[in-house]
């Protein structure tokens, strides 16, 4: 391997720090009396630094070889898909240098707009091909319909929301080489809004705002719904504002029933 008769082809499976203070965990570990808090959520590895906007010292997904490899020819078997769906992801990889080596093809998934905070892009499939000097192969990668789901603790389930998802293409978790976007076209059960749920998730229904701001109308609330900041704002920061908790719990079964009769 250090002679370059062998082409070595790992590549890393956790990101490498450019200081052990810019780890994720690192204000909350060890813990203190037994506790662990496990703060950091779902920006673990290479989903906490793309959040953060931080260059590590090696990325997720990172590796070297004797060789080079060029990626090109991004398609998808569909630009619209459901929940019920498989897509099937296909690039061209060819070896551009002058030794036989292997490439970690990774694809990852990005939630162009999601009701929960979701990290940046997800690694959802991953691939080695094994290439000779000059050669190229196709690589198609599949995502399952889960493969565009999060877990919604409220409603204890998997959700998959409408809207454009980016298919990114990586040499590793900071080097995406190629993208495209589909739309996804899923069907959604009526959730109830709750308490805890947020302005925002009415925004898109005309018929359950026209009832908010009818039942705030004349009050601060009314003129700041039409801020940007509104839609941030969850409902039981009503009630910290003056409105009786009673009121805020019958807005949101007024709200409820509009949209389950849409």
């Amino acid at each position: 391997m250090l002679t370059g008769k062998v082409n070595p082809s790992g590549k890393l499976t956790e990101t490498f720090p450019q200081r052990i203070e810019d780890t994720p965990s690192y204000l909350s570990y060890p813990g203190e009396e037994g506790h662990v808090r496990y703060a950091e959520g779902l920006f673990v590895g290479y989903r906490y630094y793309d959040r953060k906007k931080m260059k590590p010292l090696f990325p997720f997904g990172y590796g070297l070889s004797y060789t080079t490899f060029e990626y090109s020819n991004l398609r998808v078997n569909r630009t619209e898909t459901t929940e019920k769906d498989t897509v099937e992801v296909t690039v061209t990889i060819r070896n551009t240098g002058n030794v036989a080596g292997k490439e970690i093809v990774q694809l990852y998934v990005r939630d162009v707009e999601s009701r929960l905070v979701r990290p940046e892009k997800e690694l959802k499939a991953f691939a080695k091909v094994a290439l000779e000097p000059g050669e190229a192969k196709d690589v198609t990668l599949t995502l399952q319909p889960r493969d565009f789901a999060y877990y919604d603790s409220t409603y204890r389930e998997w959700v998959i929301e409408s809207g454009e998802f980016e298919l990114l293409i990586g040499k590793s978790s900071a080097d995406i080489v190629l993208r495209t976007t589909i739309q996804m076209n899923a069907h959604e059960p009526f959730r109830p809004l709750t308490i805890t749920s947020y302005i925002k998730q009415i925004a898109k229904y005309p018929e359950a705002l026209a009832v908010v701001k009818e039942t705030l109308k004349g009050t601060f609330f009314a003129d700041f719904l039409d801020s940007p900041f509104a839609g941030e704002m969850p409902f039981f920061k009503l009630i910290g504002f003056g409105m009786p908790r009673e009121a805020v719990e019958g807005l949101l079964e007024r709200i409820n029933t509009v949209l389950s009769n849409r």
